[in-house]
């Protein structure tokens, strides 16, 4: 009887120990399921702001270049018409277009195609370098379809083809070559035609940076065109340029993911999720990134819309730090923490580390959201929103204020030149530099890349110049006394919010970056950011 009373008792023991242990598992899972959750849907938003940004670069990336084409076709156009037609201009022409070719190195081809369809001038660029085609290797290109298109244009339009792969004799190059033709007609002083100017970009180049710029991101990024074909994956190259092989007609995103193409084509522009994972993305129109360039002459493309695409896979190993569902978190909570179940301390650690990481992560996004990382000064939106509150719809409360948008000369250049660390250097000395010279009541913020806007409460235009004036003192003192390898200068644009009724915060800031790219084009005339070395 008693080893019975000893056998229950133990088993009572047992029991609460069960019971015990099950209401401490019960409380830490809940607090640990609350803790993961809370993380998961910070790491979300983060995961998302990241992989944002970095379309938001690779867009910037795509629309540069774009523009340094344009900027480079133009540019052969003027030399073309500068020179004239006649034969004996042309072989001096054609010296100074292989010249150029061989700098750039990205030109397959740069030619001049009389109204007859005849090739003028063809300069090629290979392994061996840049060299003009002797005369009796010219074609007549009559036939072809840019030749075609591009003289039916009328002056300053420039025809761009839709972006694919090289084709010689009827059959794709190899190893392949991504192509993207650019050419504008060309006229006399009277307006007569006299054929076209045109360059094969070999868009390799471009597809380096994308690679490069993907892997700072977490998901699989890719390059579509209107019809939803793959013209970059970075996870899988094989699946790119699907709409060039006719075995391949049915290799495309659209047809892989049906449901999530129908939700990029009717948006445009956002986030969501599905079964198969995550997906960011947004809708690139070249239409719209020249119409914001103040210097850009209209487009006529083949291919105007192409789609930039984040994609985090569902089965993606991290992707349960971004799962807001019930079921992944509670797997990821069970693996990572059944052994702290039997030390009931862990609890304690546990709401510790919840305290603080959800407040650190709440600091961190709120952070991230206002202020640029790079120079700690104000990212566009929170300047935006400052305004916005300095322009009250009361005019009794509304602020006058002076808006100066500035733009970093020759920061291209130096990144190219002498690295992005020496870029970044730039960044952080301009910002600090504005900084040091402004009153306490102005502040500064960072637009993006190499764009800055400065606003002074309560100044009009003379005196927000004279701050200005004092800035680019600060900054010709750092170009005297430091030994940098490079010269800091910067363009601007001053505007007046007066509180006028009809007038918007827009309209001030696209008034100042008009007179900024006024001012820019004169600076660019004579500047020379590197400098020579001794």
């Amino acid at each position: 009887m008693f080893r019975k009373m000893l056998f229950q008792e133990r088993r009572v023991a047992q029991f609460h120990t069960i019971l015990l242990f099950l209401i401490l598992s019960v409380i830490f899972f809940t607090i640990t399921f609350l803790i993961q959750l809370n993380a998961n849907r910070i790491n979300r938003v983060e995961m998302e702001v990241n992989e944002q940004s970095m379309i938001d670069i690779l867009q910037t990336v795509i629309a540069g270049d774009i523009r340094g084409k344009t900027a480079d076709l133009l540019f052969i156009a003027d030399t073309l018409q500068l020179y004239g037609y006649e034969s004996d201009s042309l072989s001096q022409l054609e010296e100074q277009w292989t010249a150029f070719s061989s700098r750039k190195r990205f030109y397959d081809q740069i030619r001049y195609i009389d109204r007859d369809g005849n090739e003028k001038i063809r300069v090629n660029y290979t392994d061996n370098g840049a060299e003009a085609v002797t005369q009796d290797a010219l074609q007549n290109k009559m036939d072809r379809y840019y030749f075609i298109d591009t003289m039916a244009l009328q002056r300053d339009q420039i025809y761009i083809s839709e972006l694919d792969l090289n084709v010689e004799n009827d059959e794709i190059e190899q190893p392949i070559k991504p192509m993207l033709r650019l050419a504008t007609p060309l006229f006399d002083r009277d307006g007569t035609p006299e054929g076209i100017a045109i360059v094969n970009y070999s868009a390799d180049n471009t597809l380096h940076k994308i690679q490069s710029i993907s892997s700072s991101g977490l998901g699989e990024l890719y390059i579509l065109n209107a019809n939803g074909y793959w013209m970059f994956n970075s996870a899988d190259s094989s699946k790119a340029w699907g709409f060039m092989y006719e075995d391949r007609q049915a290799d495309s995103f659209a047809n892989d993911f049906p449901a999530e193409w129908n939700e990029m084509v009717t948006n445009g522009k956002g986030i969501f999720e599905t079964n198969n994972g995550i997906f960011i993305f947004t809708r690139f129109i070249l239409d719209d990134v020249m119409r914001d360039d103040k210097d850009a002459v209209s487009l006529i493309c083949d291919m105007n819309t192409y789609y930039l695409i984040s994609y985090i896979p569902a089965r993606l190993d991290k992707s349960t730090a971004y799962s807001l569902h019930a079921i992944d978190v509670a797997r990821l909570v069970l693996e990572e923490y059944l052994s702290i179940y039997f030390l009931l301390s862990g609890v304690a650690f546990a709401m510790a580390a919840f305290i603080a990481v959800n407040k650190g992560q709440r600091k961190q996004i709120k952070y991230y959201s206002e202020y640029d990382t790079l120079t700690g000064v104000y990212n566009r939106r929170s300047a935006y929103e400052k305004m916005q509150e300095m322009k009250k719809s009361d005019t009794k409360s509304c602020r006058v204020f002076a808006v100066c948008f500035l733009d970093i000369n020759g920061l291209k250049d130096i990144n190219d030149s002498l690295g992005h660390d020496a870029g970044d250097e730039l960044i952080k000395t301009v910002a600090e530099g504005i900084q040091h010279n402004i009153r306490d009541l102005d502040f500064v913020a960072r637009l993006g890349g190499d764009e800055f806007l400065i606003v002074f409460e309560g100044l009009p235009l003379p005196e927000a110049e004279m701050i200005w004036e004092r800035i680019v003192r600060y900054f010709v003192q750092i170009n005297e006394q430091e030994n940098r390898a490079y010269r800091i200068s910067a363009s601007h644009g001053i505007s007046l919010f007066t509180c006028d009724e009809s007038m918007s915060i827009d309209d001030v800031v696209n008034q100042a970056d008009a007179k900024m790219y006024t001012e820019k084009r004169e600076i660019k005339k004579s500047l020379r950011v590197i400098r020579e070395k001794p």
